[in-house]
């Protein structure tokens, strides 16, 4: 099941810095999901959380299970990013893609029961 999280965009400071009983509370608090230094942080959070790290940043995003976008802060600061920060942004907006239900999908290559997708059970 996919959680909900928050981008966090920080141009010019770390949105974890700070001291360091800050920085392992929200840590403890909001796992980072992911990093794109010097500027971006992603948190495993509630959108209900939003309000809290928006204060951590200058942009803050967050993207619902059903990858529904809400915004705290200042919007054109997107475009002060340089291309890969960006190009992160906007993959982390569209979410992570479905898997799809291939023949042995998830299940190790030595499990009994494990079929290639090209597995003709007629040998041919």
């Amino acid at each position: 099941m996919e959680s909900a999280e928050i981008l966090v965009v920080s141009i010019g400071s770390d949105p974890c810095e700070g001291d360091a009983k800050s920085e392992v509370k929200d840590e403890a608090r909001w796992p980072v999901v992911a990093r794109l230094p010097p500027s971006i942080t992603v948190f495993r959070a509630d959108a209900t959380h939003l309000p809290e790290l928006s204060a951590h940043g200058r942009l803050a995003l967050a993207r619902s299970p059903q990858g529904e976008i809400t915004s705290s802060g200042d919007d054109t600061l997107l475009h002060q990013l340089d291309e890969t920060a960006r190009l992160f942004v906007e993959a982390w907006k569209t979410g992570p893609r479905n898997k799809s239900s291939r023949p042995g999908d998830g299940r190790n290559w030595g499990d009994p029961e494990f079929q290639p997708p090209d597995h003709n059970p007629n040998g041919v």
